[in-house]
């Protein structure tokens, strides 16, 4: 644990709990913001003061509240944004991970004391560890909200506050924490268990509203996970083991841990196998403690989730994935994906633009017009090509990484892009599973390759009145048989509508009805479709 220098010349603003709470009710939590910067600097200043370990607990107490309020509120600068940040959203999210390091800093300290034989610290020891393992998840936590790669030296922070928690003996001294917004009832291998259990579930996967209810759950269902530094009993899968010694997150594949915890997930398991079975026999969400907001089929969707990452060996795939083939080009957009799968500007079906009296002197000059201007519509719209790298791949999907150092656009969940491997003759379509952002800089992205070959089209509402300027582009993708895929369209978002009749023109114009949406993006439409005589 390492702590600020303590220093006779630090002069916060409060120094016992009833000068701090007099202090808050000044602080412009309005203002939210300039309030988390006016808490953490002076937080900041008080964690340097030479205090006795009593007013210091009572001054962490008293903050709790307030910070609790404006991390909240700030982190909605950040999450649920693509990625990279920019510069705002990058200053955002590092002065709320500072934060959070202040209030564990405190803690810490405190618990600094109970080590060193205070009898006040020592018979609050339970409450110190729960608070500083409970701070250290959530600074873990908003690295998943940012969908951030969490840094080595938070798991080791973590490990280290739960081994101090067990060498005082009161790992398992019940707590109340009334920032749990239902369930107070905690201890710190319960606060250690909520920032496992998070890391483990892949978040970098879910949409921030299951990374919400993920949290929900687990203020109830983190005590289901036991911690011994025994073996749990030999079941079919490995068992996950935590080594409180490293800087690495608990897997079923630890390799001779120093300091061994073994994690028993049955509990937690059991809970969930009954809840999922209960939701496919109709019993609502609701009636199962899963929230009023949690509707089905999604809710059934994410339990399962949690059961494959909590409480099973790493399944085999379907498709095993192998190492990466090297580089690829990217691109984004429905727009500039048909750009470059097409090879030429998109124009509406039969438009005959009248020629300029500069193309008319370049046909009389050179015999036709220069293709100057379709190479520079790419870069007037925006579109571009990106560098990144293949991880490794299977037939249906792909890991990449895109270096610090290369230009690229941001990217989000359920974003549409074509992949192009090097040497590769044409793009592939996809969308981005999950994205996350490494401590390098570099830029990670899960990738669920589409079935089908892409083609360049041209769609429109049919109808009457329907200007030839209505014509946008879209994108046809072949039947794969041996996926059971049908011919699918990929239009933008709200162009499906049941039973909608559109117009198509590639090679030969065509009118089809939309018979269903296969996939839903961030910013496109997989739908079937029929053709219409």
């Amino acid at each position: 644990m390492r702590f600020p220098t303590l220093s006779e010349a630090a002069s916060p603003e409060f120094s016992d709990a009833a000068s701090c709470r007099a202090w808050l009710e000044h602080v412009p939590l309005a203002n939210v913001a300039a309030a988390q910067a006016q808490v953490s600097r002076e937080l900041g200043e008080f964690n340097r003061l030479p205090i006795g370990a009593t007013q210091r607990l009572g001054v962490m107490e008293a903050l709790r509240e307030a910070v609790n309020f404006v991390q909240i509120e700030q982190a909605r600068r950040f999450s649920n944004r693509a990625l990279p940040m920019s510069d705002a959203e990058g200053a955002a999210f590092a002065a709320t991970i500072g934060l959070w390091d202040e209030m564990r800093a405190g803690y810490e300290r405190c618990i600094e004391g109970a080590t060193n034989g205070d009898a006040a610290m020592r018979a609050q020891a339970g409450l110190l560890c729960q608070r500083a393992l409970f701070y250290i998840g959530l600074r873990m936590f908003h690295h998943h909200r940012a969908y951030r790669e969490v840094p080595g030296g938070d798991w080791r922070s973590l490990h280290a506050a739960y081994a101090a928690a067990e060498k005082l003996g009161v790992a398992e001294d019940p707590v109340k924490d009334f920032l749990n917004r239902d369930v107070q009832d905690t201890s710190p291998r319960v606060a250690y268990a909520r920032a496992v259990l998070m890391a483990l579930c892949n978040p970098n996967e879910l949409t921030q509203r299951q990374l919400t209810f993920v949290a929900y759950l687990l203020e109830r269902w983190a005590s289901k996970l036991e911690v011994s530094p025994k073996p749990v009993e030999a079941e079919e899968v490995p068992a996950l083991v935590a080594d409180l010694e490293s800087d690495a997150s608990p897997s079923r594949a630890a390799a001779a841990p120093r300091a061994p915890r073994y994690l028993d997930t049955r509990k937690l398991g059991k809970s969930l196998r009954n809840r999922v079975a209960l939701l496919r026999k109709g019993e609502s969400p609701a009636k199962l403690a899963l929230g009023e907001d949690c509707v089905q089929p999604a809710c059934e969707q994410l339990l399962v989730h949690l059961y494959r990452h909590w409480c099973v060996g790493k399944a085999s795939r379907a498709l095993e994935r192998r190492a990466g083939s090297g580089d690829a080009e990217v691109c984004s957009e429905v727009a500039a994906i048909h750009h470059y799968i097409a090879g030429r500007v998109f124009r509406p079906p039969g438009e005959q633009p009248e020629l300029t009296a500069k193309q008319r002197h370049e046909i009389a000059t050179f015999g036709r017009v220069s293709s100057r201007e379709d190479d520079d519509y790419s870069g007037q719209q925006g579109f571009f090509i990106e560098q990144w790298r293949i991880v490794d791949e299977s037939a249906q999907g792909l890991r990449l990484v895109r270096r610090a150092a290369d230009p690229g656009k941001r990217m989000a969940h359920g974003q549409l892009i074509g992949v192009r491997p090097a040497g590769g003759r044409q793009f592939m379509l996809g969308h981005v599973r999950w994205v996350m952002g490494a401590e390098n800089g570099d830029l990670h992205a899960g990738v669920k390759l589409l079935p089908g070959i892409p083609s360049p089209l041209a769609a429109r509402p049919a109808g009457l009145n329907v200007q030839p300027e209505s014509w946008v582009p879209a994108l046809g993708l072949t039947a794969v048989p041996a996926l059971n895929a049908p011919a699918s369209l990929i239009l933008g978002p709200g162009w499906y509508k049941p039973k909608r009749v559109i117009e198509l023109h590639g090679e030969a114009p065509s009118k089809v009805r939309l018979t269903e949406v296969m996939e839903r993006g961030a910013d496109f439409e997989r739908v079937a479709f029929e053709q219409v005589p």
